[in-house]
């Protein structure tokens, strides 16, 4: 097998003569890199095309790496730019790694030694813009291609980008915003332009969602939505079956918008972000609550109140507070579920700022909580990591209502202590501290109401700590619940002990079990 490129010498004219090598195939192969000609049939001619690439990266990288590219010499910097175009069209495209459409025929699954090769080709890619970066400098060609092929590689999550991939592109792309602010104020405003108009819209044109309408707005009246056949959806939903990596940049590029940029390319950025939010697929689910809790940072809640699209973004989260086990899958559940309060509390909390809105924003945060924790409790509170889920995000819309949740006591607080005074409680310690930061927020915020329910408060805790008493071996895990229960205890009876008739209850309770002196110690 030959390699793609022959071997030159190391002068000021062998990098034009390596590029010259390569114009001859670049429309024969630079499509067949990292998989975006099929390239789960890596047979013969295929397979040596994929090769040939990767030795042609190879020399050329290790060209750059090793020479002083001379740019005063006109073929050179001609092949500069030809070399940074073709090397951005090798490492750009996923289709290797996309999802199989449904009832796609003959596709083949790709080796674990096919998948190393093509992310080897991609981290041999980005040295070698890297290299030119160094050698051309200030010349360094910044388009907004570039910045998609380098923003491609900005998600370690994302099965192409290893850790060097990522180091390498978040560098890059370091440099290139310093150079791209300095320039010029709208040079950076056209290069946000150019990504959401050039590199995500294009993809995303065939599943635009019915609510919307051509502004980015609530539609007012929205038409149903097209049925599109399972067989032809990989055609409608290009962003996910072909080019998987165009999310990746999208949430690249979210992060970098502020407040007026976001208010400029409005139209630009609902679409795409509610498709993904609609999409079946809970992997997509979870990453789009992603994406809009970035966006969420920075967007003025005017504009969510002008566009109508608070409401739309809540009433589309609030479906999946309760894919929870066994319909879903407990590995797929606890993530989906985690993003999605997560997002909805600070959707929340950014459209109802204001003092004025606090009746409106107690009021949805109560839905949230009823609709999603209590209920979720309800159907699915058998599976410890789930009830942990919940308990932790109990706790974060505890601390959000503030002193209005005090009307969820006497819903939340015999959950709580049905967790803590379970026959089996000390078999999961990660659910029993969960439920002990509930209570601290609770104490925190409800203290007014803490005496009506100080009788259930001082079973749920003394019980537990009992338990842990008991046990012959505990763990360090329930060493650190004991004594967050001894802490949680401390400000009970500080409260409780401003009252006669309770002070009468709490030595009621210390004479019952000698070992309870020192806890409820007034």
């Amino acid at each position: 097998m030959k390699p793609n490129v022959k071997t030159v010498p190391l002068g000021p004219e062998g990098f034009s003569e390596i590029v010259k090598q390569l114009r001859s195939t670049k429309e024969e192969n630079s499509h067949q890199v990292s998989g975006t000609c099929d390239c789960s049939k890596l047979e013969a001619p295929h397979e040596l095309n994929v090769i040939q690439l990767h030795e042609s990266l190879v020399t050329i990288e290790a060209y750059l790496s090793d020479s002083q590219l001379d740019l005063s010499i006109p073929d050179n910097q001609v092949a500069a730019t030809e070399l940074q175009d073709w090397t951005i069209n090798v490492i750009s495209s996923t289709d290797a790694f996309a999802p199989e459409a449904p009832y796609a025929a003959g596709m083949p699954v790709i080796s674990p030694k096919d998948i190393d090769r093509i992310c080897s080709m991609k981290v041999i890619g980005l040295r070698l813009l890297s290299h030119l970066q160094d050698h051309q400098g200030p010349k360094f060609d910044s388009s907004a291609a570039l910045v998609a092929c380098l923003a491609t590689f900005t998600n370690l999550e994302d099965p192409w980008t290893t850790e060097e991939a990522f180091n390498l592109a978040q560098s890059m792309l370091s440099k290139h915003l310093k150079s791209v602010k300095s320039a010029a104020p709208t040079r950076f405003d056209s290069l946000i332009s150019q990504l959401l108009l050039d590199h995500v819209k294009p993809l995303f044109l065939k599943s635009k969602p019915s609510v919307l309408t051509d502004q980015g707005r609530k539609a007012i009246t929205p038409l149903p939505g097209t049925a599109v056949p399972s067989d032809f959806e990989s055609g409608s939903k290009p962003w996910k079956f072909q080019s998987p990596h165009i999310i990746t940049i999208f949430q690249w590029t979210l992060g970098q918008l502020d407040a007026a940029l976001v208010e400029q390319h409005w139209p630009l950025v609902i679409p795409p972000l509610l498709t993904i939010l609609d999409d079946v697929s809970i992997t997509l689910k979870i990453r789009g609550c992603r994406l809009l809790k970035t966006l969420l940072k920075v967007v003025p809640a005017s504009l969510l109140e002008r566009s109508g699209l608070g409401e739309v973004f809540h009433d589309t989260l609030m479906p999946y507070l309760l894919f929870l086990p066994s319909l879903t899958p407990e590995e797929e559940s606890i993530p989906l579920l985690n993003a999605t309060y997560d997002t909805l509390l600070s959707l929340t909390l950014t459209r109802f700022s204001t003092p004025a809105s606090t009746p409106l924003k107690v009021r949805t945060l109560d839905a949230i909580f009823r609709y999603g924790v209590l209920k979720g409790y309800t159907h699915a509170g058998e599976k410890v990591r789930i009830a942990e889920l919940l308990m932790k995000k109990s706790t974060d819309f505890v601390n959000a209502m503030g002193v209005y949740c005090v009307k969820h006591l006497k819903d939340l607080l015999p959950v709580i202590m049905t967790i803590l005074t379970a026959p089996f409680a000390t078999a999961y310690p990660p659910l029993l501290n969960a439920s002990l930061q509930v209570l601290r927020a609770i104490i925190v915020n409800g203290w007014p109401r803490l005496a009506f329910h100080r009788a259930e408060i001082l079973e749920g805790l003394i019980v537990c700590w009992c338990k842990i008493q008991e046990e012959d071996k505990p763990t360090t895990a329930l060493l650190t619940v004991r004594k967050d229960i001894e802490e949680v205890l401390r400000p009970v009876v500080q409260l409780l002990s401003g009252d006669q008739e309770m002070r009468e209850d709490l030595k009621i309770i210390q004479d019952c079990d000698p070992r309870l002196q020192t806890i409820l110690k007034v």
